[in-house]
């Protein structure tokens, strides 16, 4: 290692398992900053059936929730209960899309979607020990579904049960090789454990995968120079730089890189010379 000088990466992605789709849109933690645009969630706008389905046709009768009233998700199914929860979360309206999951549940306690969804909702809320509680219902309904175990590996991690991390971001990575919220959180575990070269490989994967996401760059910058690799690591340094449109992030890696400027123009005293 060339310096002392050791970077805080990004420390998470996690998944919003929309419908139990592997290829779910992905967002850094709160705890990174929510720094990335580019990976910030973006729910999927309802589909026209989807808005039909909520207010039925008139010619149908009404179905009827507690206490008489009009209950408009009485004919939706898990996906599409999903697709309403995260279209309410979309536009600000949190609670009611915690509701709808709440009452898909109860509809439907065999849906690990809808487990997933809710809490992946929590993890942005930071209550993980419930996020952890719906996580290991959804693992126990959908043990392949690599977006739950991504998020459960993140909510292990909160409480630093690390190895059962490790487990899960291991089979997600067997289920979805290119899913960059797993290779991500498993480079940032291996980091953070020094295992520098393991880290590199899946830093380099995720890039490979998506060239424009800016937080790989930064963290495989943070790697290079561990490594003893400054010049691979101010090229990662000034990518991320480029791509990303986070000024406090932009100015932390500004930061960071005269620093490492810093430590290449005056090395470390050879030991034994005089001071």
């Amino acid at each position: 290692m060339i310096s002392t000088f050791r970077l805080t990466v990004f420390t998470s992605l996690f998944v919003l398992a929309a419908c139990s789709e592997s290829n779910a849109p992905a967002t850094l933690e709160q705890a990174a900053g929510q720094a990335l645009d580019k990976a910030e969630i973006t729910a999927p706008k309802a589909p026209a059936a989807v808005v039909a389905e909520v207010e039925p046709r008139p010619a149908r009768p009404k179905p009827v929730g507690p206490h008489g009233q009009h209950d408009p998700h009485a004919t939706l199914d898990p996906n599409r209960l999903v697709k309403v929860a995260l279209q309410h979360d979309s536009e600000g309206r949190r609670e009611l899309a915690l509701k709808t999951l709440a009452e898909g549940i109860e509809k439907f306690p065999d849906a690990a979607q809808l487990y997933a969804v809710r809490a992946s909702m929590r993890l942005q809320m930071q209550q993980v020990s419930a996020a952890l509680s719906d996580l290991e219902q959804a693992v126990v309904l959908d043990p392949d579904d690599p977006g739950i175990r991504v998020n459960r590996a993140q909510a292990y991690r909160s409480f630093g049960r690390y190895a059962e991390a490790r487990e899960d971001l291991d089979r997600a990575i067997v289920v979805a090789p290119d899913l960059v919220p797993a290779r991500f959180n498993r480079g940032a575990l291996l980091y953070a454990q020094n295992e520098f070269d393991a880290a590199l490989v899946d830093f380099d994967h995720c890039i490979a995968v998506d060239p424009h996401t800016p937080a790989p760059y930064f963290n495989r910058a943070s790697t290079y120079w561990e490594l003893g690799r400054p010049d691979d690591a101010m090229r990662d340094l000034d990518r991320f730089i480029e791509l990303s449109d986070n000024d406090e992030w932009k100015q932390a890696a500004l930061d960071l890189k005269k620093n490492w400027e810093s430590a290449l123009a005056s090395p470390p005293t050879a030991k034994g010379e005089d001071s």
